[in-house]
């Protein structure tokens, strides 16, 4: 049973407190279980090593990288954008696209009360694929642009809350004057953050020629891979634009999901390439928040 949003504050800190103490004790028996698992995994890779070496394919085609998905899952996908006190200065729709951090960690601590957990985007395309399970109650935390807020504001909430998110970062703009630079990224990757492509420059993907259109997707995931060392494999298209030329472009350029801007309620069964989100608004009541995360509104993701 979903809880009231609405409850006293008292009830909400003393539940907050029991599931914090709670998750402290969890992830001190999660760390003996890496330790072990890590042992195990060193074994088998020492077993394979002494057996055969294997041959060195070089980087994975998407052909590789991208098996077909075969499945269907509800989960909600949030959208954020900026987290902090004021709006950056960032465009005349920063003000709308800016939420406060006691509203951000309000909804973080409804997500932690009532049993939601938090996985990235991969980790949902993985379950599609058949390579992976998610958690009950499973959602989506994204965030796009990369500005610096991520870092100092939702970052850390995130952290004390345990959660993992999606951050879609624009490359060309890492390390300017609103964005986080390289160095705070590889530290939000470390700590298990999933960082993922925005494109290079921001632009409606739908009006660029062929050749650039190709060049904007590919160059943001060399860059990602380079800086990060690790590919990106998941797509935010810029204002959530995009058209047929676009979607199959982002699969050839390797991509194997990608999100748009769009409300989930809008089509029961989006694509891999149209995965829809729901944006979540300042000022926004807690019930309102809730209220998105449940019943109809939920979307089916394949």
């Amino acid at each position: 049973m979903v809880a009231d949003p609405l409850h006293a504050p008292e009830r909400r800190r003393s539940s907050l407190l029991e599931w914090r103490m709670s998750r402290k004790r969890k992830m001190g028996l999660g760390a003996l279980a890496i330790g072990a698992a890590a042992v195990l995994a060193g074994v088998l890779l020492l077993s394979q090593a002494a057996s055969a070496k294997a041959p060195d394919t070089g980087h994975p085609q998407p052909s590789e990288a991208a098996p077909a998905a075969v499945g269907r899952l509800t989960v909600p996908i949030l959208m954020y954008h900026y987290v902090d006190g004021t709006p950056p200065v960032a465009g005349p729709q920063s003000a709308e696209l800016t939420v406060s951090p006691a509203q951000f960690e309000a909804e973080m601590d409804y997500l932690a009360i009532n049993g939601f957990h938090p996985v990235t985007l991969e980790e949902v395309y993985a379950a599609l694929a058949g390579a992976g399970r998610l958690p009950a109650k499973p959602v989506a935390i994204t965030f796009d642009d990369g500005g610096r807020d991520n870092y100092s504001v939702a970052f850390p909430i995130l952290q004390r809350h345990g959660f993992r998110a999606t951050f879609f970062v624009i490359t060309g703009f890492v390390g300017n004057r609103v964005c986080m630079d390289w160095d705070q990224l590889r530290t939000m990757r470390a700590a298990g953050m999933a960082i993922e492509s925005h494109t290079v420059d921001h632009p409606d993907l739908r009006s660029l020629a062929p050749a650039r259109l190709a060049e904007e997707l590919a160059a943001s995931r060399a860059t990602l891979a380079r800086e990060l060392g690790e590919d990106a494999r998941i797509l935010s298209y810029p204002q959530g634009r995009y058209n047929g030329a676009v979607t199959a472009a982002a699969e050839a350029a390797g991509y194997v999901a990608a999100v748009t801007t769009r409300l989930w309620w809008t089509s029961s069964s989006p694509s891999r390439y149209e995965w829809q989100r729901r944006g979540v608004a300042p000022g926004e009541s807690l019930a309102a928040f809730a209220r998105g995360l449940r019943g109809p509104a939920r979307g089916s993701v394949r």
